[in-house]
């Protein structure tokens, strides 16, 4: 691999699924123009056999072996400053890349897009059937050909995951955007910073990515009080930043209030700690209240959203729905 000749970089946090890691590393194509990163974030020696490591020795692979045990953001942050590339791409340890991915290297090495967006699979991790969560930013996609404008700020704003997407680093570089270093919804920050400052977008409908599903991952443990807090500081934050910048507020923009609404009636606590956020923030408690009140107002639109897995019609109401209260909030 020529380090000066390097067109993209696949960074890649890793913590304790060696066989899984092989896997995905085993669907990325050694090419002279890619690098390859994987960030080892402190993991179990007692799960995983170093002497062994996916990658080790495959000069194709740059291995980081981090012992800060920070999580996934604060690795993708470490893959950002190794990259050589002049693109990046974001990938789990437990998904994997679709055979076009070596058609796409080809494409688009010198695009003059900021972002390029995909479409993806979602299936279960180890039975590869597929599952149906994500799949909505698939539909923004479609939309494109529907109205480009609201199709641009869709993916711009709402298609929060930084996998199944390739992003110049000059983008990333120039606007110092980094990932947050929390141990879940890490990317919400570093997604619409990307978005908001990239001039120029690109959309390819091929399937690039395979997110995987997985019982025991970190996205399941979500429901611990801290990292439910840490979401609701991040999404206040982004709330705060769409307002500022006349970006259009959705109701997905404002699910953090999901849990405030609960926890008015069941968790004591975690209502306290919110309201304390809310106050650090400037949210007064009218518009926390607005808030929660268009947080119910929108649920029928998202029951029947999710029942047709957002058909472009459903999002065409939605938005037409949402701009009416879009002065409010």
């Amino acid at each position: 691999m020529n380090k000066n000749k390097i067109n993209f970089s696949i960074i890649i946090p890793h913590k304790n699924i060696p066989e899984l890691l092989k896997r995905c590393l085993n669907s990325i194509p050694r090419r002279e123009d890619v690098q390859i990163i994987v960030i080892d974030d402190n993991s179990d020696p007692e799960i995983v056999n170093f002497d062994e490591f996916p990658g080790y020795n495959d000069p194709f692979v740059d291995l980081i072996f981090t012992k800060e045990g920070k999580g996934a953001g604060y690795s993708r942050n470490v893959g950002i400053k190794n990259a050589l590339g002049k693109w990046i791409l974001f990938t789990d340890a437990d998904d994997f890349f679709n055979y076009c991915i070596n058609d796409i290297f080809n494409e688009y090495y010198n695009s003059s897009a900021d972002i390029i967006y995909f479409k993806h699979n979602c299936l279960n991790t180890y039975s590869y059937v597929t599952e149906n969560r994500s799949m909505n930013y698939n539909t923004y996609i479609d939309y494109w050909t529907f109205s480009k404008t609201r199709a641009e700020k869709l993916l711009k704003y709402e298609h929060v995951t930084p996998w199944a997407k390739i992003i110049k680093k000059k983008l990333i570089e120039e606007n110092n955007i980094l990932f947050d270093e929390v141990y879940v919804n890490n990317d919400v920050t570093f997604m619409y910073l990307a978005g908001f400052f990239s001039n120029n977008i690109k959309i390819d409908t091929r399937a690039i990515y395979n997110y995987t599903i997985r019982n025991n991952s970190l996205s399941y443990e979500i429901h611990k009080q801290i990292n439910q807090l840490n979401t609701l500081k991040l999404c206040c934050k982004r709330y705060i930043f769409y307002k500022k910048n006349k970006i259009h507020i959705s109701s997905r923009n404002i699910g953090f209030m999901k849990n405030f609404i609960k926890s008015i009636i069941n968790n004591k606590s975690y209502y306290k700690e919110a309201l304390n956020i809310f106050n650090e923030m400037n949210i007064t408690k009218i518009k926390i209240i607005l808030l929660c009140a268009y947080y119910l107002l929108t649920i029928p639109i998202r029951i029947i959203n999710k029942i047709l897995n957002g058909d472009d019609v459903l999002i065409i109401i939605h938005l037409k729905f949402l701009s009416i209260f879009k002065n409010i909030f």
